[in-house]
């Protein structure tokens, strides 16, 4: 049984400070088992993260992390891969579409697969929820403490698997609302450092660990 699970983590393939071997052996020392590397718009680092996890004994889950836009407003969210469906190079290809902000494109690539929303050619957050199941992933809203507040209640109505109720940005009481929201609606919630760096000037990012599942959550 996993006793520590940080959830949200960038490595140096997105704006991560740290490559997977730095992560996985930080992850180590802060005793965290379980981990997941959510970089932004890519899945370039997984592969040498699950090597170097289990070198270490650490679980690493798949996964990433995908910028959308819902009624203009920024909404973050992760994919946590149940097979590996990530792989595929349609998919990788998709992803840096999204990086590049080519929505258009996407929508035409998508065409008779799934309907692609663009709004200020940015990808709208049910479009990235499709996208995101379409390769056999659970979907969860990322740090909603972070989207504007007259839409996120309506936003954690979206299809989504999962929210990330424990974040480092959350108050107490936030944890405990966006908690309360998950069992609510049916949904898991998972916690996330939003691991960057080490940067102590950095408020908005934790260290591995420093918001984590037990091994009851997990």
């Amino acid at each position: 049984m996993y006793k520590k699970g940080d959830f949200h983590i960038h490595s140096t393939a997105s704006d991560g400070e740290f490559n997977p071997e730095e992560i996985i052996k930080i992850s180590k020392e802060r005793k965290v088992d379980i981990i997941s590397i959510t970089d932004h718009n890519t899945t370039k680092s997984i592969e040498e993260a699950i090597y170097y996890g289990e070198k270490y004994k650490i679980k690493v889950i798949p996964g990433v992390e995908i910028s959308t836009r819902y009624k203009g407003s920024k909404v973050h969210i992760l994919g946590y891969f149940r097979s590996d469906m990530y792989k595929k190079n349609s998919f990788k290809r998709y992803l840096k579409l999204i990086k590049n902000h080519n929505i258009k494109k996407l929508k035409n690539s998508l065409k008779g697969i799934i309907n692609i929303n663009i709004g200020s050619n940015r990808l709208s957050t049910v479009s990235g929820i499709k996208l995101l199941k379409l390769f056999d992933a659970l979907v969860v809203l990322a740090h909603p403490v972070s989207i504007d507040k007259k839409y996120v209640d309506e936003i954690m109505k979206l299809d989504f698997d999962g929210i990330e109720a424990k974040h480092y940005r959350n108050k107490l009481e936030d944890t405990e609302y966006f908690i309360n929201k998950a069992i609510e609606n049916n949904m898991f919630y998972t916690a996330g450092s939003d691991f960057h760096n080490t940067n102590p000037k950095d408020l908005k990012h934790g260290i591995i660990g420093d918001v984590f599942l037990n091994s009851e959550e997990i």
